[in-house]
């Protein structure tokens, strides 16, 4: 059986592995930005794009989907086939 680890042991080995995960994420934006002028493109932040249908994953539609999903098939082809008209 494994003993559990002290408290000031977890916190060394978090602040190890965010010392460890921010130096991997210099090196990446480094790389990136390297590609990027040496393909000749203009470096900049990337940008999420919204897309047009968005609306169907927000949080207030979450129960309508679920009650969607979880009627039979017949019923939700026959609903399907009315909305889409």
């Amino acid at each position: 059986m494994i003993s559990p680890r002290s408290n000031h042991e977890v916190e060394q080995q978090l602040a190890e592995w965010a010392r460890i995960d921010d130096e991997a994420g210099r090196l990446a934006a480094k790389r990136r930005i390297a590609a990027l002028e040496a393909s000749g493109e203009e470096v900049r932040d990337y940008e999420f794009h919204v897309k047009p249908n968005d609306w169907v994953h927000r949080d207030w539609l979450r129960p309508v989907r679920f009650v969607y999903r979880n009627i039979p098939k017949g019923i939700r082809m026959e609903l399907k086939k009315r909305l889409v008209k």
